[in-house]
This record gives C-alpha cells, sequence and structure tokens, in this order.
C-alpha cells in the first residue's frame, strides 16, 4: 500500500469520528479526504481573523484553537473533532470571530465550493450540518457566562529554575497548592523529561489529551535536563517562568538561559516571568524590562489564570484608619491581595500592607505614629495653608525612611493632582515619603508637594477610592473600600455654638484655632465634590464596600482606636460578600 493511500485512509478513519461527516457512504469520505489540504498553525499564530470572507470550512486534527469573544459571550477553546467557519461558508458572511493557535494545530482545510455542492447532493451532510447548527443555537441559548470563572480556561505554563534544582518537582507541586480546589482539580504538572524523544506531531497530540482532562498545564524541568532543552515545546507555553532563589549565584549561566530563550519567543515581554522565591532581594541579571517580576508565589498562581486580586482603600482622614481594622479581618481569614492602592491616609495604611506589614503591627505603628495625631498639626499663618505639614512629613519619614515604591514587596500605587494642569499624577515608583506627603496634601489643611514644575495636591479629590490605579497594573478583581460618608444620618454642623457644646471658653477658642470654621468649609466643599466622583466610579470595582464611620469627623484622630474598632466590625459585617468575591 502506497503511502498516499495510507495518508488518504488515515484522513478518512478520522473524518468518520466527527459528527459533520458520520454515516456518510465511504465514496464521499473518500472524496473528501482526496481534497483535504493540511495546515500547521503554530502557537500563537492565526487561522484567520474576524472580518475576513470566509472560502473554507476547518476540522481541528489536534491542537486547540482559541475563537476570540464569540456573540460577546467570552473566548471558547475548541479541538479535535471541532469544525469552524461552517456557519460564516453557508450564510456568505465573513468571519465574526478570530481563530488563534492556542498550541500547535493541525487543521484540515475543505474548499468551501466543494463543501456546499456536497451539501446540495448529500442528504445525511445536508442532515448533519442542521444537526450542528441546531446544537450551536442551543448552546448560544442556554450559555450563561460568569465573568471571571474558569470555564474555558487554558494555561500551558512552562517552569525553568535558574538554579541547579533537584527537587524542583516538590516546589511546583508546592505551588498549585495556592490554587482553590476547583482549579486543582483542572490543573496537572509534568516534568519535561516526559517529552524527550516525541516528535513534534507526538508533543501536540499527548498535549492536546492532557488538555482535554486538565486544562491548567504546568511543565518543569527535572533534574538532568538542559534549561535549553526542547525548544519545540517550550515556545508554545502562555507563559515562561524563571524561579530564581540564590540572585548571587550562577548570574552568568542565568543570563545565558534567559537570552537563549528570549531569541526564540515571539512576545517574550508578555509571556515571560521571573519568580524571585524570596521576595525583593537584588538580582545579579542585568535589568529587563521584558521580564515581569513576581515575589510571591500565590500571586503568581492568581497571575496566570487571570484571577489577581486588588484593593484599593479609600481616603477619608482619620476615617482611613478604619482600613487598619478591615486588614485584621482579612488576614485572619486569609485573604491576601496582589495589588494594592490607597488615597489621602487611606495610602498610607495600602503602603504598609505592601510592605507586608502585619495587621498587628501597622495597628502599633499608628498608635506610635498617628495615635492622637494632633501632635502633627503644626499651625502655621494660613496664607497657603493652616498647616506646616513638617510634622506629617517627619512621622511619615520616620516611618518609611528611604524606602522606595518599587522595593515593596506588593505593587503599590498612589496618586495626587497637579494643580496646574488638573492632571492626576501617578506614584508607583520613587520615594514613599514623597509619594504619601503628596497624596496628603489636602488643600487648604496641608501646603501643596512641589515636585519639579508639579504642584500637587490629595488625590482624593479625583479618585478617592483609587481602583483604576491598580486595575492598569494587572488586577484582575478589585475590592474597592469606601470610609467617606455617603450621605450624612444627621446634619453636619459647621459652626457650633459654644452653649450647645458645653465646653469652657478657654477649650472653645482653643477647638476653634485649631479646626478653625473656613478650614471645616474646605474640608466639607472637598468632602462633597469627591463622594460624587466616588459614586460615578463605584460600578467599575467588582465589589464596593461602604464603612459607615458617620460619626466620625475629617481630623478625629484622636479616636484612632475606636475608628479601628469600628473599622473592623464593618468589614466582619461585609465578610460574607468578600469572602464570595475571591472564592
Amino acid at each position: 500500500m502506497k503511502r498516499k493511500e495510507q495518508e488518504r485512509l488515515a484522513i478518512q478513519g478520522f473524518l468518520k469520528s466527527v459528527d459533520l461527516f458520520k454515516k456518510l457512504s465511504p465514496a464521499v469520505l473518500t472524496r473528501i479526504a482526496n481534497n483535504i489540504q493540511e495546515k500547521l498553525i503554530r502557537s500563537h499564530e492565526a487561522l484567520y481573523y474576524k472580518g475576513e470572507s470566509s472560502e473554507n470550512i476547518y476540522i481541528i486534527r489536534y491542537g486547540e484553537i482559541l475563537l476570540e469573544n464569540v456573540s460577546n459571550h467570552g473566548n471558547v477553546y475548541i479541538g479535535s473533532g471541532q469544525v469552524l467557519a461552517e456557519n460564516s461558508l453557508i450564510s456568505s458572511s465573513n468571519h465574526s470571530t478570530s481563530a488563534i493557535a492556542v498550541i500547535d494545530t493541525l487543521v484540515y482545510v475543505l474548499n468551501g465550493k466543494l463543501f456546499l455542492q456536497l451539501a446540495a447532493q448529500e442528504k445525511v451532510l445536508s442532515q448533519n450540518i442542521i444537526h450542528m447548527m441546531g446544537s450551536r443555537m442551543r448552546e448560544h441559548l442556554e450559555r450563561s457566562p460568569n465573568r471571571g470563572s474558569f470555564s474555558g480556561l487554558r494555561r500551558l505554563c512552562i517552569h525553568i529554575p535558574l538554579e541547579p534544582e533537584y527537587h524542583f518537582g516538590t516546589k511546583i507541586d508546592a505551588f498549585l497548592e495556592n490554587y482553590g480546589d476547583a482549579t486543582k482539580a483542572i490543573s496537572t504538572n509534568i516534568p519535561i523529561s516526559k517529552f524527550i524523544g516525541m516528535d513534534p506531531t507526538k508533543i501536540s497530540e499527548y498535549l492536546t489529551d492532557v488538555r482535554k482532562k486538565t486544562p491548567l498545564v504546568h511543565i518543569y524541568f527535572d533534574e538532568g535536563v538542559s534549561r535549553q532543552e526542547l525548544p519545540y515545546l517550550v515556545v508554545q507555553a502562555d507563559f515562561i517562568v524563571f524561579w530564581e532563589q540564590e540572585p548571587e549565584k550562577f548570574y552568568k549561566e542565568k543570563e545565558e538561559i534567559v537570552n537563549f530563550w528570549k531569541g526564540r519567543i515571539r512576545n517574550f515581554q508578555g509571556r515571560a516571568i521571573r519568580l524571585l522565591e524570596d521576595g525583593v532581594v537584588k538580582s545579579y541579571l542585568p535589568p529587563d524590562s521584558d521580564l515581569r517580576t513576581f515575589y510571591q508565589k500565590d500571586t503568581l498562581a492568581r497571575y496566570v489564570v487571570s484571577k489577581t486580586r486588588g484593593l484599593a482603600l479609600g481616603g477619608g482622614g482619620a476615617r482611613a484608619l478604619a482600613h487598619v481594622g478591615l486588614l485584621k479581618v482579612l488576614h485572619r481569614e486569609g485573604i491576601h491581595f496582589d495589588f494594592i492602592s490607597g488615597a489621602s491616609m487611606g495610602a498610607v495604611i495600602a503602603a504598609l500592607y505592601a510592605r507586608k506589614e502585619p495587621p498587628e503591627k501597622i495597628e502599633e505603628m499608628i498608635k506610635l505614629f498617628f495615635g492622637g495625631l494632633e501632635s502633627a498639626f503644626d499651625p502655621t499663618l494660613p496664607i497657603v495653608a493652616f498647616f506646616k505639614g513638617k510634622r506629617m512629613k517627619k512621622m511619615l519619614k520616620e516611618a518609611f525612611r528611604d524606602q522606595r515604591i518599587e522595593e515593596l514587596p506588593l505593587p503599590f500605587a498612589t496618586s495626587a493632582v497637579d494643580l496646574l494642569t488638573g492632571q492626576e499624577h501617578i506614584f508607583d515608583q520613587g520615594p514613599i515619603t514623597e509619594a504619601l506627603t503628596s497624596a496628603m496634601s489636602l488643600p487648604g489643611a496641608f501646603p501643596p508637594y512641589r515636585l519639579g514644575e508639579k504642584v500637587l495636591v490629595d488625590g482624593g479629590m479625583i479618585n478617592n477610592v483609587p481602583e483604576s490605579l491598580i486595575r492598569s497594573k494587572g488586577a484582575d478583581v478589585v475590592l474597592g473600600v469606601n470610609v467617606s460618608p455617603l450621605q450624612e444620618m444627621v446634619p453636619v454642623k459647621l459652626f457650633e455654638d459654644r452653649n450647645s457644646t458645653e465646653k469652657g471658653f478657654f477649650r472653645y477658642i482653643w477647638d476653634t484655632l485649631k479646626y478653625p470654621p473656613i478650614l471645616q468649609i474646605m474640608t466639607r466643599t472637598i468632602t462633597l465634590e469627591g463622594r460624587e466622583i466616588t459614586r460615578l466610579k463605584r460600578p467599575r470595582m467588582d465589589l464596593f464596600v461602604h464603612f459607615h464611620l458617620e460619626e466620625f469627623q475629617l481630623f478625629d484622630f484622636v479616636r484612632y482606636q475606636e475608628i479601628i474598632d469600628k473599622g473592623e466590625k464593618e468589614a466582619e459585617d461585609n465578610l460574607v460578600e468578600i469572602k464570595r468575591l475571591f472564592a
């Protein structure tokens, strides 16, 4: 038997297993098999793009194809035995979606005119077409997309240790423990030595079979395998993770490994990751903007399945101390975050959390540095502001010293507003003290912070629950926590008569000088404006939690313990929703 005949019989045998061609006569199957063209689509290449004309139908022999945003229901992954583009061909319309190979995929291409001719001649084929299109219509009508679910998710991750490893598989096992039970059930890890000796076709077929059962596949370089082995397999990965534990060792060999793969992987910047296993430490590898760096294994685990968590802490003066109570509850429940942002005083709490300080330590620091915060108020002649802000800056300097934002284990961002341009200035690198001083420069209370030609004030004026700062960094699911009143339970009293306050004469004079009515008016106006902006931005968050702290005022720092305790209670009241968000 000639090889060509063997190939035809192999194709014909495969077509019998495809629903579209079932029960067709041997003569019709032979005709189809003789007219099929084989097309190998490399990983991350397109079979066709949305808007292109439909001239063929495609049958997947092995591999996987991603159909992007099908009927606005998100991405759909299809594999061996599936048929594409028949609907566009029959309706004489252009492709309604793009088809991208997820891994190397062999596709059988059948000329559209021949297919339509056979459909008109063969009753069985026309019935199969009607049945298939009816099934797809039912799937379309019954599909209820669940934002952020794992339905249809596919990932292929290659893990490469940059140092000699003898038990790397154990590390990968532990890495998968960062997932919940549902994700672990669809995950598997495979030593790369399993693929040695396989040709490219066998590798693709093997991956296709594995991903039918466990679509989240982690392949790791095990002992005895060169870090430059099996490039055909590695280049198909969605993510290539370089693990580094001892940065001071083997740095020349590490650079050689990274550069080897950098020269072979398309879109290296979008797919390459470096995991520093021991947190924020100096790496001796040359700075490389193409390598996205992670310092926490649980963050990386959530990143590869598009489930990273972001926490946006709202500003509100003394009320923002309630975030400490929130963090205590989240820590107790084992709910951790991958990105954090904050506005105004919320930025201070966020920066401490980004430094991986335990909530109890943050509470102690609040008591030490910010408890009874009147000591940080240094009154001055109110030409630019009522307070000099020097004491506040000194306290921030004592807390953070010369630490920079990019040195924090957790990605952190805050913002200020440039009074000259009205534009938001984002702080995601540079000295922490500088960023927080700018973010806390409440107009009227503290003087603006000058940064070059910019005149910066409190970013909470236009972004008081700064979800956007971490969403842009890659946070997939964002919890926003607001501590500023969205409405008053009782009217706010700006001008109190001394007799109604029961304060003594000198106490009344001291309190009026300390927090004069004009400053109350200014801060009240800013609060009202920020409230409306927060309401508009509220729908952008996956969960918006509002803490009821109406009994506390903007400068009630002397009541820090009450506020922290109330924040803890408010977090408890919202815990069910928070747990559901991050389940």
